[in-house]
């Protein structure tokens, strides 16, 4: 399922959304030095333009990081790291087990902490320029009836990380990963309920900022704002 966010309008419905910034990754195309979410940009670590975009449209928001560094303490909302089980999988197996145990974490995270939120709104740490108006479009313009994941699509691009998720999900996510060794995102979204959100402006609202090249780049756009 597709849906135009140009033909749609309907209730904002962030208030029983939390949202989650997944800040877990290896972020190898970086390169050595500080992990990629707290890169500089703009004086301040990355992922806390992300924060700073997304907290004011949710409810409550956690940062997932398998990281102890301070400076994601300095962010001034919850951090937690990926499940216990899920980090002993990746130690047996020697690498981390992506995105999908970020969102298992989040979802773990919301029912605990808000257990009447049906769903965390997942948005990348290295995607410093979301729109304002996200959770208005993904939420308020969910077609009905509702799907499992609603996920971002612009242009050609699926934005497989910046998704709307229902916190039902959780314990076949949790077997999905653990049990079954399922590890794309996009394959664990197609076996629900899925619908694709095209948004109706450009792409630079979704730049993503994976190498020192596309951080001078996200840093020269900065300062021109």
């Amino acid at each position: 399922m597709v849906v135009n966010a140009s033909r749609f309008s309907g209730p904002v419905r962030a208030g029983a959304l939390v949202g989650v910034v997944l800040a877990g990754g290896e972020g190898r195309r970086m390169g050595p030095g500080a992990p990629k979410p707290l890169r500089r940009l703009g004086g301040r670590p990355m992922v806390a333009h992300v924060v700073q975009r997304l907290q004011p449209q949710v409810m409550d928001l956690v940062v997932v990081a398998n990281d102890e560094a301070p400076a994601f303490r300095s962010l001034k909302v919850p951090v937690i790291a990926d499940p216990p089980a899920v980090q002993r999988v990746a130690h047996r197996e020697g690498r981390r087990l992506g995105p999908l145990a970020g969102i298992l974490a989040g979802m773990e995270w919301s029912l605990k902490n808000h257990p009447h939120a049906g769903w965390i709104l997942t948005a990348p740490a290295d995607a410093p320029f979301l729109p304002l108006d996200l959770t208005v479009r993904l939420c308020g313009l969910m077609p009905v009836p509702e799907p499992d994941v609603l996920m971002v699509r612009h242009g050609r691009r699926r934005e497989h990380t910046l998704a709307v998720w229902s916190v039902k999900l959780v314990d076949d996510l949790r077997h999905a990963l653990l049990e079954e060794g399922m590890r794309r995102v996009t394959d664990f979204a197609l076996r629900h309920r899925f619908a694709e959100l095209v948004w109706p402006r450009g792409t630079g609202a979704f730049l993503n900022v994976n190498t020192p090249a596309e951080l001078l780049v996200a840093n020269a756009r900065l300062s021109k704002r």
